[in-house]
């Protein structure tokens, strides 16, 4: 199986309805709302959050596929119960052809954010689940060693490797030296 994963641009979504893929469509969402959006996922100011909504409607009625609307949880962001109501009025607003996938947040030193407590995943799931919106929660494998979704980088690097340079250990050592 495949998944597209995307911030959403308006109208690829469209595009790629039109080609009738067996593939799963991942729309990184991670708000209920386009203000909150913005803040989450900066590029969402290019990209208006009713446009997308539009378009995945169009791609489920095309394709016959159900888009996932991928959910990162933030502590005291966008993990209360009053944004989950919030999130199960979109969806529900937007027709049938979804599937809510949670994804607490893995934390990383540079971030100002913060994991969700359990209880919290928990309360936003079910709050989603009473408003009838199919919903998951993402198993975290590798948080003890820093390794798990979103958390592995390489936190020493300050410039970027040069492509095909062919000498990437030489880079390496300089970019740590630096």
């Amino acid at each position: 199986m495949i998944t597209i994963s995307t911030v959403g641009v308006p109208n690829t979504i469209r595009k790629l309805a039109s080609h009738k893929l067996q593939s799963t469509l991942a729309l990184s969402l991670h708000a209920s709302n386009q203000k909150l959006r913005e803040k989450i996922v900066p590029s969402a100011k290019s990209y208006p959050l009713d446009a997308i909504m539009k378009d995945c409607k169009h791609y489920f009625l095309e394709t016959g596929r159900r888009v996932s609307f991928e959910y990162t949880l933030l502590a005291g962001v966008n993990d209360t119960v009053e944004l989950a109501m919030e999130l199960a009025e979109l969806l529900h607003e937007w027709g049938p052809g979804y599937h809510v996938n949670l994804i607490p947040f893995n934390p990383i030193e540079s971030s100002d954010y913060q994991r969700p407590y359990k209880k919290s995943v928990l309360a936003f799931s079910e709050a989603l689940e009473s408003r009838k919106i199919t919903v998951s929660i993402r198993q975290t494998r590798g948080l003890d060693a820093s390794a798990a979704c979103g958390q592995l980088r390489n936190e020493f690097q300050k410039t970027p490797l040069l492509a095909g340079s062919g000498d990437v250990e030489s880079q390496l050592k300089m970019a740590v030296a630096s």
